[in-house]
């Protein structure tokens, strides 16, 4: 039985989640049918991901913070109460009663993912719908916080298990559960972590944390952990917003090279879609224009180099030009 208000579960089956077990979900990404119907792919194509393969998914239905810039719907926009208040990660017997085990998580996507593709068999050439209906990617980042799961690591190994590669990611705010998978050595092919605007009010007033006095010090904590060197790829994601958190382009340099040190960065604009439409106005959406703007100052600040751009994902990546964009032996990573 699911964690989750009925309330919002109904409401993500409406907005065409694939809700499994107790608390996983599944979506088809846009770019999945633009992939398979039009041959166009996002950005993370740069890294070598085909769409179509790709899965996007949450294992966990429950976040921490209630972002403003957030497309995905908060319990608060529907008048419920935020699952997060009832959840204390200290209780296992708990969390095995509201969690799906990573197993359990694993085999619903491969049923959900399949059964989202299928009805495109009429629609798409037999090389691309064979290679849709067995996918090669993960990417937890559809709904909820990753990190919140509380069998994270054992998760990233049965994702690698069933050869995906695995994207995550996550706001930061829970170190312990970053530690862990270092400590484990249950490493993800790529982790991203979206950085806070800079300075406690403007962050208490993007990201609205649900634990408001040691949230920006949690993420502080783990760019630190991840500055320190981990075994694998890591992004610093901005994801900025006209009038709310496009400033400061120095503070947002001084978490990355002083504290996170990543791989690459993300400047990703926020587009007016989905829950985002109700908490900010459509002119909230930065041209392209103003994203790159943004990414040049940062690339003088930090010393990392503009690599890719994709305006339609209204994206520039920056590197630090030790690894290369593309993922060498990506299903091995």
């Amino acid at each position: 039985m699911s964690f989750a208000d009925p309330k919002m579960q109904a409401l993500l089956k409406k907005q065409k989640y694939q809700l499994s077990g107790k608390n996983t979900a599944v979506k088809k990404c846009r770019w999945t049918h633009n992939s398979l119907r039009e041959d166009r792919y996002c950005y993370k194509h740069f890294y070598g991901i085909k769409s179509h393969q790709c899965i996007q998914f949450s294992p966990v239905l429950i976040c921490n913070f209630l972002c403003k810039f957030c497309w995905r719907i908060h319990e608060s926009d529907i008048g419920v109460e935020n699952m997060f208040r009832r959840y204390d990660p200290q209780d296992q017997k708990k969390s095995i009663e509201i969690f799906d085990s990573p197993q359990e998580v694993v085999d619903a996507l491969f049923v959900s993912q399949r059964k989202i593709i299928c009805g495109y068999k009429p629609y798409v050439p037999t090389q691309k719908y064979d290679e849709a209906m067995n996918p090669k990617h993960a990417t937890l980042s559809l709904t909820g916080e990753p990190f919140l799961y509380p069998w994270i690591p054992e998760l990233i190994q049965e994702l690698k298990k069933r050869d995906l590669s695995v994207f995550i990611v996550t706001n930061g705010s829970i170190p312990g559960s970053l530690q862990s998978i270092l400590d484990k050595k249950a490493y993800p092919t790529q982790l991203y972590i979206t950085l806070p605007a800079p300075g406690l009010k403007n962050f208490l007033n993007v990201h609205r944390p649900l634990e408001k006095d040691k949230a920006l010090d949690n993420i502080y904590e783990s760019l630190r952990i991840i500055g320190k060197g981990v075994p694998f790829r890591t992004v610093a994601r901005l994801t900025v917003a006209e009038g709310l958190n496009l400033i400061k382009p120095e503070g947002y340099a001084e978490m990355i090279t002083g504290m996170m040190k990543p791989s690459f960065i993300e400047v990703k604009g926020v587009v007016h879609v989905g829950a985002a439409e109700r908490r900010l106005p459509r002119t909230a959406m930065p041209s392209h224009s103003k994203i790159m703007d943004f990414a040049k100052q940062l690339e003088s600040l930090t010393g990392y180099s503009i690599v890719a751009e994709s305006e339609v994902s209204r994206l520039v990546i920056l590197s630090n030009n030790t690894e290369p964009l593309l993922i060498p032996d990506l299903h091995t990573a």
